[in-house]
Order: structure tokens, then C-alpha cells, then sequence
């Protein structure tokens, strides 16, 4: 029996013996934990100076601003400075192309009028500072002026409130054309109210007129050198001629009892 003892004791050793090697070893085994690390690049701090030269500022006075515009009729010089004109409020405004701007002094030139036709237009003929609607229509452009007998609306119609008127727009009065142009058609009122008049010969002194200086327009720009304009958009032949001069006296003459 004790060297039945004997022999599991032994054995009991061994086995122990060989657990504590087992776990020695185990121990020998390294673990490398690398820690985190952050690089960080310092970069020395700098300052940039700029240095701005002294500059001397100078006081532009002030301009007014002019824009030209033009056509095959004129140059236009507009002034972008210039001041508003007071807004004219009357029986006018309504009308179909009225403009207005220049309302005031449309009226004072139709005032300063040859005085043959002040008479003869008087209580006759309105006064419109305006770019009539059909006019424009026809020329693609607003004209200096009109003189309109029937009243025509913008489609052709007739029967506007603006029967027997004369147009004179603002382009005129920007071209610095709006007295001449006033008295040329003026100069159509006044051939249209003496259409009624005959020559010595029982002949219309309108259409005779027409013969002699080659139409209506043409007619009307004799007129207004006649009485002393100079701005002609459709006669080619400068200024009167005695003839034509003496032509023109008589049908004044006969047609306006002046």
C-alpha cells in the first residue's frame, strides 16, 4: 500500500511540476501596445505688412451728363440733368400720345404765332404736345408734328376728341425744331380752313398752291419760310424766290382777307 502511496504522490509531483512550467512560460509572452500619437507641425507665426502709398484724392466738380441721339432728321442733345418741367394737368391729358413735357411751351409759341395765322386759327384749332398714335403707326417713329383734321385714333378710325388739332412732340422741342415745325402745320391748318378758296380764275387756290410748289408738304414749307422759319424737312429748293414769295402774298391776301 505505501508504494501504491508512493508511486501517486510521485506521479502528483510530475503533473505539478509540468502546470508551473506550462504557466512560466505563458508569462514570457510580450504584448506591444503602441499609443496614439498626433504630429504636430509648428509653423512660426508671421506678420505680413503692406504698406499703401499716400494717395491724394481730387475733387472732380460736378458734370452734366449730355447724351446725343439722332436720326435722319436731327440731332438730339438730351440733357440727363436737366431739370423737371412743372406737369401740365388740363383738357389734354387723356388724349391718346399726349406727353405733356413741353405743354407749357408749345403754348407760348403758339402765342408768338405769325399773326395771319392766330387769326385765322383762333377758336379752330387745338394745341397738342404729343406723339399722335397713328401718325407713328405710319412712320414707325414718332414725327415732329401732325395736324390732324378728322381726329384719328391709333387704328385709323376717325372721330377722336382731337378733331382739327396740330401735334408738336417732344423730339421737336429736344431738336430745338418745335417753332418751325408748329408753323408748318400750322401753315396745313391754315390750307385746310381756306380750302374754299378760289384763285381768280374760279380755281382752288389749295390745290393751284399744290401745282406750284409741288404738294401739300412741300406747300406748308414754303409757308414757313414765308414767315420767317427755317427749318424745311421736304423742300429741296432753299429759299423763296420772289415769285414764289409774291405767290404766297396773295393767297394770304385772298384767303384771309389780311
Amino acid at each position: 500500500m505505501n508504494s501504491k502511496y508512493i508511486s501517486i504522490f510521485v506521479i502528483s509531483l510530475v503533473i505539478g511540476s509540468a502546470f508551473v512550467v506550462f504557466v512560466n512560460s505563458d508569462s514570457d509572452v510580450q504584448v506591444t501596445t503602441v499609443p496614439e500619437t498626433t504630429t504636430t507641425t509648428t509653423v512660426p507665426e508671421t506678420t505680413t505688412t503692406t504698406t499703401v502709398p499716400e494717395t491724394t484724392t481730387t475733387t472732380v466738380p460736378e458734370t452734366t451728363t449730355t447724351t446725343t441721339l439722332g436720326d435722319d432728321e436731327s440731332v438730339q442733345i438730351v440733357d440727363d440733368n436737366k431739370e423737371t418741367p412743372p406737369v401740365y394737368e388740363g383738357e389734354y391729358s387723356n388724349f391718346s400720345g399726349f406727353e405733356g413735357t413741353n405743354q407749357f411751351k408749345l403754348d407760348e409759341l403758339v402765342i408768338a404765332l405769325p399773326q395771319v395765322l392766330q387769326d385765322i386759327l383762333k377758336d379752330k384749332v387745338i394745341y397738342i404736345n404729343g406723339c399722335h398714335e397713328y401718325a407713328k403707326s405710319l412712320v414707325g417713329r414718332c414725327p415732329y408734328g401732325v395736324w390732324d383734321s378728322s381726329g384719328t385714333n391709333i387704328d385709323g378710325t376717325k372721330g377722336a376728341e382731337w378733331s382739327m388739332s396740330i401735334w408738336v412732340s417732344n423730339r421737336a422741342f429736344d431738336a430745338e425744331q418745335a417753332k418751325d415745325v408748329l408753323t408748318h402745320e400750322s401753315s396745313h391748318a391754315l390750307s385746310y380752313i381756306t380750302r374754299n378758296c378760289n384763285t381768280q380764275n374760279n380755281l382752288s387756290y389749295r390745290l393751284d398752291a399744290w401745282n406750284y410748289f409741288g404738294g401739300e408738304e412741300k406747300f406748308a414749307d414754303a409757308l414757313v419760310l414765308y414767315f420767317g422759319g427755317s427749318y424745311n424737312h421736304y423742300r429741296e429748293l432753299g429759299d423763296l424766290n420772289s415769285d414764289e414769295r409774291t405767290y404766297l402774298e396773295e393767297y394770304i391776301s385772298a384767303c384771309t382777307n389780311a
